[in-house]
C-alpha cells in the first residue's frame, strides 16, 4: 500500500488519467477542478483512468477537500438565503435540506443582536467545526465504504482489486457532495448522483455487474433516508 501523497496516474494504454493522481504536476486545485468536471461529464472514463493501487491518501484527500468546500460554500449560499428570503420561503428550504438542519440553528429573535450579525457568528461557528465535520465525512466514508465491501465478499462478488477497489470508487462517489449547494434540490441531487457514480465506479472498477452494482450503491441513499429523513418526518407527524 502507498501510503504517501503520491503522483502516479493510470496505468499506459489508458485514453483518460484520472486527474487527481497527476496533482504533483496540475497544482491540487486545478487537478480538482478538472476530476469534478471529468466525473460530472464522463465518470466511465474518469474510473477507467484510476488507478486503485496508488495508494488510499489521495481518495481520502480528495474527500476532504471535497466536503470543506461543500460546508464553506454552503453556508455561504445558506447565509445569503437566511438574509434575503422571507419567513415562509425560507422554511421551506429548511424542510427540504437534509444533510443539516439549519431550522436548529439559533434565530434573530433568541439572540441579542440583528439577523445579519446571528448569521456571521452562526457561520464563524461553522468554520470552527469544519476540521470535525471532514473528520466525521471520512469516518463515515470509510465504514459505509467497508460495508459495501463486506457485501462483496459475502456475496462471492468481483472484486479484482480488494478493498482499494471499493475505496476509490466510493470517495471519488463523494465529488457529488458539491450539489448539495444548489437551494431546496440539492440534497436530493448530491445523493442521487453519488450513489450513481459509485454504481458506475464499482462497476468499472472492481467489475461488478450493472444490476449488482446498482443494488450495492442503493444501499448509500437508503441509509441516509432511514437515518436523516424518516427521524424528521416522524417528529414532524408527532408535532
Amino acid at each position: 500500500m502507498n501510503s504517501g501523497d503520491d503522483n502516479t496516474g493510470a496505468a499506459a494504454g489508458v485514453e483518460v488519467v484520472n486527474p487527481w493522481e497527476e496533482r504533483k504536476d496540475r497544482g491540487r486545485f486545478s487537478a480538482l477542478i478538472a476530476s469534478l468536471v471529468l466525473l460530472a461529464t464522463a465518470p466511465r472514463k474518469f474510473f477507467e483512468g484510476t488507478r486503485p493501487d496508488a495508494g488510499i491518501w489521495g481518495p481520502l484527500w480528495f474527500v476532504g477537500l471535497v466536503t470543506a468546500i461543500y460546508i464553506v460554500l454552503g453556508g455561504v449560499v445558506l447565509s445569503v438565503l437566511i438574509l434575503t428570503l422571507p419567513d415562509q420561503a425560507l422554511e421551506f428550504v429548511y424542510q427540504t435540506a437534509w444533510r443539516i438542519d439549519p431550522s436548529q440553528f439559533p434565530t434573530a429573535e433568541e439572540l441579542p443582536f440583528g439577523t445579519t450579525l446571528a448569521v456571521l457568528i452562526v457561520f464563524q461557528l461553522l468554520l470552527l467545526a469544519l476540521p470535525l465535520i471532514v473528520a466525521v465525512t471520512l469516518i463515515a466514508t470509510l465504514i459505509a465504504g467497508s460495508l459495501v465491501h463486506l457485501l462483496l465478499v459475502v456475496t462471492r462478488t468481483s472484486r479484482p482489486h480488494g478493498f482499494r477497489g471499493t475505496w476509490v470508487a466510493i470517495c471519488y462517489a463523494n465529488g457529488a457532495a458539491l450539489l448539495g449547494i444548489v437551494p431546496i434540490a440539492g440534497d436530493v441531487l448530491a445523493t442521487v448522483c453519488s450513489a450513481v457514480l459509485f454504481g458506475i465506479g464499482l462497476h468499472v472498477v472492481q467489475r461488478v455487474g450493472v444490476a449488482r452494482a446498482a443494488v450495492l450503491a442503493s444501499i448509500l441513499p437508503l441509509l441516509t433516508v432511514l437515518v436523516l429523513v424518516v427521524p424528521r418526518l416522524l417528529e414532524s407527524a408527532t408535532s
